[in-house]
């Protein structure tokens, strides 16, 4: 089986903000029953661990509550600072211009965005129209959000939207929810 990952990123955080949101988003879901308190190795990558599901992680997900999987990974991990989220796209899958329409290939948009997650800026600018807009304001091919604050849940099923909409509403932020992997 290969590797899933649901992710949910919050477009608003601001870098000072996002350290004590991820802190409060942690406790309302600890205390909702979706992940457990304790950090243990439940996630990819290099962060320090991650949170696994709780007894109540089925509520938050389409299909069967009963048929939650379980597998490794298959824990949340909160990710802060700058982050680029976005599903599976293929090398001629094309960034396009909200301005004017022209487009850009995803692969040429990497360097940006590398470039942006080191620090650099949060732009591209249109060849056609010259117009630089915020990578967040580009058309993308599937759901793309760059963020300083995003949560990653690994191998769970698809989130519900009522889950995603509530999350919105108790931040008072945006919020843009998609999937990676196979």
């Amino acid at each position: 089986m290969g590797e899933r990952s649901r992710w949910i990123a919050d477009l608003d955080a601001l870098p000072g903000d996002a350290p004590d949101l991820a802190d409060r988003l942690l406790r309302r879901l600890v205390d909702a029953g979706i992940v457990v308190a304790e950090r243990t190795d439940c996630v990819l990558g290099d962060v320090p661990g991650g949170y696994a599901p709780g007894p109540a992680a089925g509520s938050v997900v389409m299909g069967d509550p009963a048929g939650f999987p379980d597998v490794w990974p298959n824990g949340m991990e909160i990710d802060v600072g700058r982050g680029a989220y976005y599903g599976t796209m293929r090398e001629d899958d094309r960034v396009r211009c909200p301005h004017c329409g022209a487009w850009l290939p995803f692969e040429t948009v990497l360097d940006a965005v590398e470039e942006w997650q080191d620090g650099g800026p949060d732009a591209l600018v249109c060849a056609r129209c010259g117009v630089r807009t915020g990578f967040n304001g580009w058309r993308w091919p599937v759901p793309c959000a760059f963020a300083e604050l995003g949560l990653r849940f690994w191998n769970w099923p698809p989130l519900s939207d009522a889950f995603v909409t509530g999350l919105a509403a108790w931040l008072g932020h945006r919020l843009v929810a998609g999937s990676f992997g196979t």
